[in-house]
């Protein structure tokens, strides 16, 4: 398996208005981790993944420490 962080438009932010979230996904492609992606909650369903890139096994468990919506959270403050 292979590691990648993908970031796309957060929804519930207001009308019109939207912010970045990034998740870190194991999948075996990048595109395979972008279609998980775009099922998450609160994730903008029919807009275009923001981007995409292939991380290392370290990064990944790094990354998921702290959860998506929590490190959205701190960003935001």
């Amino acid at each position: 398996m292979r590691y990648f962080k993908i970031t796309c438009h957060r929804g519930h932010c207001g009308t019109g208005h939207s912010s970045a979230i990034t998740f870190a996904f194991e999948a075996k492609n990048l595109i395979a981790a972008m279609d998980m992606a775009k099922k998450m909650p609160s994730v903008k369903h029919s807009r275009v993944i923001m981007s995409g890139n292939e991380i290392s096994k370290e990064e990944y468990k790094d990354y998921i420490a702290i959860s998506a919506y929590k490190r959205a959270e701190m960003m935001r403050a």
